[in-house]
């Protein structure tokens, strides 16, 4: 296998590797539970990959608090269920993801389902700042 050229393609090798895929082709659209089969420890071991790999640490709930944003914590969650401005808002953040797999209650720790692999480099591309090349190879948009 030859060395990634961009970082999308690094981040897509990490997947690969995560996943034991091979040479198998990975899309931006591509959601990672959904359509890559991804596992919570699939998951776990890619967070690990890019730690390793990028020198970047995605803390848990990174993906609550960028959707949540200024909202108070009772606004956007109840009981541990996205309310609907929550719901809103992560669709918002997310926003490459399908409208319709967005069930009307939302856990919260269920979040990272609905990534796709480029709502994935928009987090990384955030937790790098802007002083790094953007993983992506596109402008700096909303972080996830």
């Amino acid at each position: 296998m030859t060395a990634p050229n961009t970082p999308f393609e690094a981040l897509a090798a990490l997947i690969r590797e995560t996943l034991s895929l091979g040479d198998v082709e990975i899309r931006a659209d591509q959601l990672l539970f959904y359509d890559l089969g991804f596992t919570s420890l699939d998951l776990l071991d890619l967070l690990f990959r890019i730690e390793e790999g990028f020198g970047i640490t995605v803390a848990e709930g990174t993906i609550y608090r960028l959707a949540r944003g200024d909202l108070p914590d009772e606004q956007f969650a109840d009981k541990g269920y996205l309310t609907a401005e929550g719901r809103t808002r992560l669709m918002a953040l997310l926003h490459d993801t399908p409208a319709n797999l967005f069930p009307e209650r939302i856990h919260v720790q269920t979040l990272p389902r609905y990534c796709t692999v480029d709502a994935l480099v928009r987090l990384l591309d955030h937790l790098r700042g802007p002083e790094h090349e953007h993983l992506s190879g596109h402008p700096r948009e909303q972080p996830v």
